[in-house]
């Protein structure tokens, strides 16, 4: 922790010494890059644990982080595929192929 403090400390004085903001704001700027991961952590590690029940509510949270992982994958997905580059030996379609044509995953058959 007090490492963290040090190098928030020294970004600061940093930051101070080329810009006239007020010593607050760039803190706060400084800061807010780890607040916003350490709010995701949470937010994540909450959704998974509510995930792991029954009813209403663990069903909306598994939807909630299976529409994360889909936004996920798009945002990193390769380049989209003809279905002739992807399609599986014995002209077999699948869901496998499916994410090989959309750049979601690559052809290992």
């Amino acid at each position: 922790m007090k490492k963290i403090f040090i190098s928030l400390l020294l970004t600061v004085t940093a930051a101070n010494a080329e810009e006239q903001k007020p010593i607050a704001t760039q803190a706060g700027e400084a800061i807010t890059p780890y607040a916003e991961a350490f709010g995701e952590t949470v937010s994540n590690t909450m959704m998974e644990f509510m995930a792991g029940g029954k009813g209403p509510l663990a069903e909306g949270a598994r939807t909630n982080l299976q529409m994360q992982d889909q936004r996920e994958r798009v945002a990193n997905r390769g380049t989209r595929k003809s279905m002739k580059e992807c399609i599986k030996p014995e002209n077999v379609i699948d869901d496998d192929v499916k994410e090989c044509t959309e750049g979601l995953r690559e052809k290992t058959w």
